[in-house]
């Protein structure tokens, strides 16, 4: 795999080190990395043809392969990605508030305190600092709670995926 490949939500550094650490099966990346299974999509196996639909297309190929797995984990993907969002405006819409009252001079924020109290929380691996090593952290620990006792671990970690890029 090349060292880094923008993949939308995922680089390919990222797919390797989720491979290397038993996060991401093999036969994942290798379903998803084949264009014989993009049929009519471009850089698939066949060239689109004028009176052909490509989504009919990938949902003949995909239609047969939806499971369970797939489908909760595309809702919960989905869900994530909302409850993130939602949770990103929270958060910045409080720091902005909070500024606002420290540039009128009505309150002091300790920043180095906050900055030291995030580290310790968010260093998972305890290194002193926050990387993908602790996201890495997180990703296993979410993917275990999410998937525990599902049959298709993999179809829900391809259908988590898919549902956090949708709009």
């Amino acid at each position: 795999l090349p060292k880094k490949m923008d993949l939308g939500v995922l680089s390919f550094g990222l797919v390797r080190k989720l491979i290397r650490t038993g996060s991401l099966p093999v036969g994942v990346v290798i379903f998803v990395s084949n264009p014989s299974h993009c049929k009519g999509l471009p850089g698939g196996s066949d060239e689109k043809k004028d009176d052909e639909d490509p989504y009919k297309e990938m949902a003949k190929q995909f239609g047969k392969e939806i499971t369970l797995g797939a489908v909760t984990g595309f809702c919960s993907g989905y869900a994530m990605k909302k409850v993130a969002k939602a949770a990103a405006v929270g958060i910045g819409l409080f720091f902005i508030g909070i500024q606002i009252l420290a540039y009128q001079g009505l309150i002091t924020v300790p920043w180095a305190k906050v900055s030291k109290k995030f580290i310790e929380t968010a260093d998972l691996d305890g290194d002193g600092k926050v990387d993908e090593k602790d996201l890495l952290i997180v990703w296993k620990k979410v993917k275990e709670v999410l998937s525990h006792g599902i049959p298709n671990a993999g179809g829900f970690l391809v259908g988590f995926s898919l549902g956090l890029k949708m709009d």
